[in-house]
């Protein structure tokens, strides 16, 4: 099912816009003209502001029989409005409609000038024009207030790094000033202006930082999120290094430190608000301070009212109040100052495309979350994530370890083969705890028996593991859970397993020769792919190991003795070879004994090819693939693999390998810009 993708655009319209509504009274602003509302009893009217400008505000109280009374007060203002805050007090107890109006998109994902794929971040400008930084078209979108389609301003030329093209672009403000746009140019580690007005290519102006948010103080000085660095730095102009305002001090959770930081707000003290993403919290930095303080969340991922879960957008009003938008709990939170819990002003009723609704954009299992160059390169030496301190059984150690799953905030839950159990392995941490299994080789609710594979199932909050040697698949709560449940039994070889957006599982039953899928609640499956015996025709497998299916529900298999990987579209009665095939060598267009598969957006296909000790990657309609980590021969070096098994992406194109027989997990970083 299509999701919708406008979280970042709601909170923008619900805060920047600015129309805050309570019980009894209305306020509206409208550029350069007077709006008069009336609600109950109260009528409001305003007028812009600018710096040093005088604004008139007349108040007229009526009551039903009555002669209203105006009071018309003079006032000089002085103050800016921040960028993206509301030009207006918004009431503690404003509410908002809960059902939200779409304003940009929502025409299926595309590249059409009706349609985004993947917006992020945006700004709105004084008369309501919405700017979108359309990530995966590679462009930023201009929407006018009440039009059904948008216009490029900026890229639209393809992905790449020329003055006229845009690479994952990340966030979007316009400088008044110099009637430009200002854009997060990610994909290729630039900041970028580019012409409001008929701009055909923009200039870098920041370079080197793996911009993910920014804005812009009343001087003209920009905050640029670094997640990379885990650090916000401040730009004067023209100054091109820039200083440290928040974070520098490496990636963690102490009050000095970021992890993994999205978005920026500045207020008119100049302290920085950043939404501090992987640990779930929202921090402020005063002007000049060396810690910040947590002003919303902090107290873990969960869905309560006092937690956060992946923080993105964030906004502050006059009061002090924390606005954000929460991707994991698709609900928009704001948070009084000093409140040690928010409250949820939009969304909060589940993934969803209605009305009242937010989702995250769907992403197949194990895959990245933006969209992969064709050109992409990783970092050869691989850093130890999980493991690699010898074979044992020990907290630090990993004995034979097979599938994993990487989840939103890097933490690594590994099947951890021959200690039978399963480890949870948080980022940057020297060991793992057992979260399942653990208790010896069994068939007992509390032991595993040669566990395979392992995914998190986010909506049940629960493991679903692949136990190879009781022939099940167990459900495990995901927190201080001591026994699982049998979900699936008398499954010959359950080798890998996945699961598709509709909660289905995938199972391949390398005994059988088959892939099975289970939809909620089936406890025998229908066979997708194989099942027609051993052997090597279309139709057939041989030894089955690793499963992708993607958005299309098209399932890909690496067909371990036929020395291939194969693709079976829904419904169709055989496959298609897809990488391999061309007998068992080390040539690029061979493989031998393929592991692990992930296929990207584009349908690239990433293999670890075992018995090679590399990972291959294999465009869409090729004849021959590419290494992209190892192929150094066997070893234990930083850029050698012995035996890759199970492979997967983080959300920011990171590649993780599960290192078998150096008994660790790798982690091969994506460089941040395309030769």
């Amino acid at each position: 099912m299509l999701k919708r993708m406008i979280v970042g655009i709601i909170i923008a319209i619900l805060i920047t816009i600015a129309v805050a509504i309570t019980l009894a009274v209305v306020v509206t602003r409208k550029r350069d003209t007077t709006d008069k509302t009336t609600m109950g009893t109260t009528a409001v009217t305003t007028s812009t502001m600018t710096p040093g400008s005088t604004s008139t505000v007349t108040t007229s109280t009526m009551t039903p029989g009555s002669t209203s009374t105006v009071t018309t007060r003079m006032t000089t203002s002085t103050f800016t409005v921040p960028l993206r805050a509301p030009a207006i007090d918004i009431h503690p107890n404003a509410k908002w409609t809960e059902n939200g109006l779409t304003v940009a998109g929502e025409n299926r994902p595309g590249n059409e000038i009706n349609q985004l794929s993947f917006p992020f971040g945006l700004y709105v400008d004084d008369d309501q024009t919405t700017y979108v930084a359309d990530q995966r078209n590679h462009r930023i979108m201009e929407w006018h207030y009440g039009a059904t389609s948008g216009q490029v301003v900026a890229g639209g030329n393809g992905q790449g790094n020329g003055t006229h093209q845009l690479n994952e672009p990340q966030d979007v403000i316009v400088d008044k000033e110099r009637d430009s746009l200002i854009i997060c140019d990610r994909g290729n580690a630039r900041v970028v202006r580019w012409p409001r007005q008929n701009g055909t290519k923009g200039e870098t102006i920041t370079s080197n930082i793996s911009c993910m948010g920014l804005t812009m103080d009343e001087n003209g000085s920009l905050y640029i999120v670094d997640n990379e660095k885990n650090e916000v730095r401040r730009y004067r102009i023209g100054d091109t290094e820039g200083i440290v305002v928040a974070g520098g001090n490496g990636q963690g959770n102490r009050l000095d430190q970021l992890s993994n930081p999205y978005y920026v707000f500045v207020d008119r003290d100049h302290s920085v608000y950043t939404s501090d993403e992987e640990n779930h919290r929202v921090m402020k930095w005063k002007e000049g301070a060396k810690n910040g303080i947590i002003v919303a969340g902090g107290q873990g991922r969960g869905n309560e009212l006092t937690q956060l879960n992946g923080p993105q957008g964030v906004v502050v009003d006059q009061l002090g109040t924390v606005y954000v938008a929460e991707y994991g709990n698709y609900r928009i939170m704001r948070w009084p100052k000093g409140a040690t819990q928010g409250s949820v002003i939009a969304g909060g009723n589940g993934p969803g495309e209605q009305s009242n609704q937010f989702d995250w954009p769907t992403v197949p299992l194990r895959a990245p979350a933006i969209d992969i160059h064709p050109n992409a390169k990783w970092i050869q030496n691989g850093l130890t994530v999980a493991g690699g301190n010898g074979l044992g059984n020990g907290s630090n150690q990993l004995n034979n370890p097979y599938g994993f799953y990487v989840d939103d905030d890097q933490t690594i839950y590994v099947a951890d083969r021959y200690n039978n159990r399963i480890v949870e392995w948080k980022y940057g941490a020297t060991s793992g705890q057992v979260i399942a299994g653990g208790n010896g080789d069994g068939d007992g609710d509390d032991q595993l028996n040669n566990p395979l594979d392992v995914i998190v199932d986010k909506e049940r909050d629960s493991l679903i593991i692949c136990d190879y040697g009781n022939r099940r698949v167990v459900r495990w709560p995901l927190r201080n859970g001591t026994s699982g449940k049998t979900i699936i039994s008398n499954i010959v070889s359950c080798w890998s397993l996945t699961m598709d957006e509709n909660g289905y599982l995938y199972i391949v039953d390398s005994g059988e020769d088959e892939v099975r899928r289970y939809r909620i609640g089936d406890s025998e499956g229908t066979v997708v792919v194989g099942g027609n015996g051993y052997g090597n025709r279309l139709d057939q497998l041989s030894t089955p190991h690793y499963v992708f299916v993607d958005l299309d529900h098209s399932v890909y298999v690496s067909d371990l003795n036929n020395h291939r990987v194969i693709k079976w579209e829904e419904g169709a009665e055989q496959g298609i070879v897809v990488a391999g095939g061309q007998g068992q060598r080390n040539s690029l267009t061979q493989l031998s004994s393929p592991a692990g598969i992930i296929v990207d957006q584009l349908g690239t296909i990433y293999v670890a090819d075992s018995v090679n000790h590399r990972i291959i990657r294999w465009p869409k309609g090729d004849t021959q693939g590419s290494v992209i980590a190892g192929g150094n021969s066997p070893g234990e070096q930083s850029n050698q693999l012995y035996y890759p098994y199970g492979i997967s992406f983080d959300r920011h194109g990171n590649l993780y390998v599960a290192d078998r027989d150096n008994h660790r997990v790798q982690k091969f970083s994506i460089e941040p810009t395309i030769n």
